[in-house]
């Protein structure tokens, strides 16, 4: 009798912070939030590892651990689960995205907040450091650079902390259009 009044409600608890955390990987805003304090935090003492470096499971081990060490508190631990759960599965996610044509096509500046840009990357003086400024990146690099980067982060640098994000062609020009002021 005992043991399952131990038992029961610690399964409750695990089942219930599962669940929990799963409904906090779809909210865009914490994403954002998760990619600003990956962009500030672990870049401080890391060079920024991507996402793709570990597996899910291996994150859910660095992340408590390095939680302690850094000083974070529980929602920026989990604001960063979220943010790399939001990269980690970004091949599977682009195939599905782009078989759903019934989708409402975002405006760039919607999938700039959503994907967390400037946890890493100034716009418009606002954002991290991590990354380049993005305001001239078009006119500095062009376009085609950039819906590259968008597409293969690492293509032109093997080391790149930046994500492979699910987007679509339209969201790639959406983004470019966007950093063009558009």
């Amino acid at each position: 009798m005992k043991l399952t009044n131990i038992v029961l409600p610690v399964v409750a608890l695990i089942i219930s912070a599962f669940s929990v955390q799963a409904e906090h990987v779809s909210d865009p805003s914490l994403v954002a939030k998760g990619a600003k304090v990956y962009s500030e935090n672990c870049g401080r003492c890391h060079n920024a590892r991507p996402a793709e470096e570990y597996t899910k499971r291996e994150w859910s081990v660095v992340i408590p651990h390095m939680r302690a060490k850094s000083h974070m508190t529980g929602k920026e631990a989990l604001a960063v689960e979220a943010f790399l759960d939001s990269t980690l599965t970004a091949d599977v996610r682009s195939d599905n995205q782009d078989s759903n044509k019934d989708t409402v096509q975002r405006t760039g500046a919607e999938l700039v907040a959503a994907f967390g840009c400037q946890g890493c990357h100034k716009i418009q003086g606002e954002g991290g450091a991590l990354g380049p400024g993005l305001d001239t990146i078009v006119a500095d690099k062009g376009e085609a650079f950039v819906m590259k980067k968008l597409v293969d982060p690492k293509f032109n640098n093997s080391a790149s902390a930046m994500p492979k994000y699910p987007m679509s062609d339209a969201d790639t020009k959406a983004i470019v259009n966007f950093l063009k002021g558009e």
